[in-house]
């Protein structure tokens, strides 16, 4: 079993190196360039027609916005990774891993653009006249190969059945840190989420809209003044991310050395275990969105990453480097950032960081679970997936109980690999998303008041079928 275990641990850091610098950043650079390169280009009309436009906007007649979605999107990435995956990124890859992961963050605005894209344009209405769509309906809808998202929807299940545990596994860490006992901060963790989770994606989103801007807040506030205490630091810590990205360099005392490739492997997967990109995971809550096009929908998984990766995870970096907390040896990944936050403002830097990892970790577990049960729906019904919440709640008990770094490495390993099946089909859609990139930015102000023609007819053909099963529930009666 050890040895099968082994295995896997070599293979999942052998993916996650070149492989899948290859696979994520090399596609990403192939979108971008189909695209032109449109998180430079046009960023500043993404930011100003959705985080200056939309911020706290909601839908009208029972359906979600475009900012509640992406807050359920933001659920999902804004999580461990942001405080301590990017730890590791630095922990186990040195200050190099920061560069590739500002690398995989910039690319990847691409990416998750795509797949948001290709996720609204092939959503559908569900039986509750909602919208829904994600990897488990576009990969098959796209391609045209029926093969693809049941295969998908299986790697899914098993990876954030991990990854949701992973996350409040690093949770109870942090309070157990504090001097909390781990079972029952870890049995009280489970019954917050079952609480939320019970309800589905509309309790998840009127969670996620209210606490998403105050965690974040909490977090980037508390980041600045670390930062801004160190700033003697900064500079050199700057310099440091550039010289080891192609040298180099772990952290002293007890990690393993890195090469250029140990830089790249923890880079990539933290980049992209922190926004997200290229899962296809958080479509789902994208899909949700009423909005007129699917681009408009899609500008916002481009803010996403930017905030989550370029912004976010940034600031982690430099509390660690600015600190010089990585260097000391005797200092878990796990832990790094809330010793850095300690050793600069003490205990009330140390209660920040727990409640930003609590409330992160919460809403990600949350999200997950909702993802989860997206997957389970297309591959058994809705009476059966009802069961995959349960299943999921017990599994955080144990993440709980035993950690987030008994998990990460199996984390990454499925996650590799749903990634892999994911991308496969948006790199395939590739003609579709540059029609409908080119279709919006030809004349935004229309989609403004004018509504995609394939949406008005599904919506027509629901309206029509609804009516039609209430004529024959008043005919039979």
């Amino acid at each position: 079993m050890q040895s099968v275990l082994d295995a896997i641990l070599a293979f999942t850091n052998w993916l996650w190196g070149i492989p899948m610098l290859l696979w994520i950043v090399g596609g990403g650079l192939y979108l971008s360039f189909r695209l032109g390169f449109l998180q430079f280009t046009k960023l500043g009309f993404i930011l100003k027609n959705t985080i200056f436009k939309g911020f706290g906007k909601k839908a009208e007649n029972g359906k979600f916005s475009s900012w509640q979605a992406v807050t359920g999107a933001l659920a999902s990435t804004l999580g461990a990774g942001n405080i301590i995956g990017t730890a590791m990124a630095i922990a186990y890859g040195g200050p190099g891993g920061v560069f590739w992961l500002w690398v995989s963050g910039l690319v990847c605005c691409c990416v998750k653009y795509s797949e948001t894209t290709v996720a609204m344009k092939y959503r559908r209405l569900n039986k509750d006249g909602q919208w829904e769509g994600g990897p488990q309906i576009y990969l098959t809808a796209g391609t045209g190969w029926k093969w693809i998202s049941p295969l998908y929807a299986v790697v899914c299940i098993v990876c954030l059945f991990l990854a949701a545990s992973a996350q409040i596994g690093s949770s109870v860490d942090n309070i157990v840190g504090m001097g909390a006992p781990r079972l029952p901060v870890t049995i009280i963790m489970t019954l917050l989420v079952a609480v939320v989770v019970i309800g589905g994606m509309k309790s998840l989103l009127s969670v996620t809209e209210r606490l998403v801007p105050a965690m974040s807040v909490l977090y980037i506030v508390g980041t600045l003044i670390v930062i801004i205490l160190n700033i003697q630091n900064l500079p050199a810590a700057f310099a440091s991310i550039f010289r080891y990205a192609f040298t180099g360099r772990a952290a002293v005392g007890g990690f393993a050395g890195a090469a250029v490739t140990q830089s790249i492997r923890w880079g990539v997967a933290r980049g992209c275990y922190s926004n997200d990109s290229g899962t296809g995971v958080t479509t789902i809550t994208h899909a949700v969105a009423d909005v007129n096009h699917p681009i408009q929908q899609s500008m916002w998984a481009v803010f996403e990453v930017f905030f989550d990766t370029i912004i976010v995870c940034s600031l982690t970096c430099f509390v660690i480097l600015t600190t010089g907390v990585w260097q000391q040896g005797n200092v878990a990944p796990a832990i790094m950032t809330a010793t850095a936050f300690n050793n600069t403002i003490g205990n009330v830097g140390t209660f920040i960081v727990t409640i930003s990892v609590v409330l992160f970790t919460f809403t990600t577990a949350c999200a997950q679970i909702e993802f989860t049960e997206a997957q389970f729906r297309k591959l058994v019904g809705d009476k059966l997936s009802v069961g995959c919440r349960w299943g999921m709640l017990a599994l955080i008990l144990v993440g709980g109980m035993v950690g987030i770094d008994a998990l990460i490495n199996y984390v990454d390993f499925f996650a590799g690999i749903y990634t892999i099946i994911n991308l496969l089909g948006v790199y395939f859609c590739v003609n579709q998303i540059v029609k409908l990139t080119k279709e919006y930015f030809a004349d935004p102000q229309k989609w403004e008041t004018q509504k995609w023609p394939k949406w008005v007819e599904e919506e027509k053909e629901y309206a029509d079928a609804h009516v039609k099963q209430i004529d024959e529930i008043a005919s039979k009666e």
